[in-house]
């Protein structure tokens, strides 16, 4: 675990510079996976759920919180799972980016009604469910009520192409906290590392 805890720390500091360097340097907005996201929180509480299973096999009485803990481990990414689904956007603020959506929807052809945080696809009989945080530039849209599985995915393509031929402004706090938290990371897997080997 001496190991793991500063590798762990370089994974994410290197997530962390990844997404917040190319929000800056593209000057775009960034669209990815909520799975990549539940991933990346998967590898984060991992050591906690290692330390925990290690104490329950070495202990001959274990108590109830040994058991509890690593259910409860399992209990919060099952809940994550569920809720970490559809598209994260990093970088909006929350004109553009409704711009952009109703821009992929027209592209696409499908009719919608708008109404408070939901988008009736109504030919389709669908919804997707969108959320902003348009403070911290960040925003998330979920399908609803469909199994077409390509079709989010052709409405992040159509966003995307209205961010690369349209000129807006990105949102840089959620991009400008990541690359202060990877460098962080880094030094402190750096001087892990020293202390480790020294």
């Amino acid at each position: 675990m001496s190991v793991y805890f500063p590798l762990l720390f370089v994974l994410m500091a290197f997530f962390f510079l990844y997404v917040g360097i190319k929000v800056i340097t593209s000057n775009k907005p960034l669209l990815m996976s909520s799975k990549v996201f539940f991933v990346f929180m998967l590898v984060a509480i991992s050591p906690q759920f290692i330390t925990s299973i290690e104490r329950l096999s070495s202990s001959e009485n274990a108590g109830l919180v040994f058991y509890i803990m690593p259910l409860m481990f399992l209990a919060l990414l099952g809940f994550f799972w569920v809720q970490m689904r559809g598209v994260i956007a990093i970088g909006i603020f929350d004109d553009s980016f409704r711009d952009a959506l109703h821009y992929s929807l027209n592209e696409n052809k499908i009719k919608f009604e708008e109404q408070l945080s939901i988008i009736k696809l109504i030919e389709i009989d669908a919804q997707i469910q969108v959320a902003i945080q348009s403070w911290v530039g960040t925003g998330q849209l979920k399908l609803k009520e469909s199994n077409d599985k390509r079709l989010l995915t052709k409405l992040v393509g159509g966003v995307n192409d209205y961010y690369e031929s349209n000129s807006v402004k990105v949102n840089n706090t959620t991009s400008i906290f990541y690359i202060v938290m990877g460098v962080f990371m880094l030094i402190f897997s750096v001087s892990s590392f020293y202390l480790l080997f020294h």
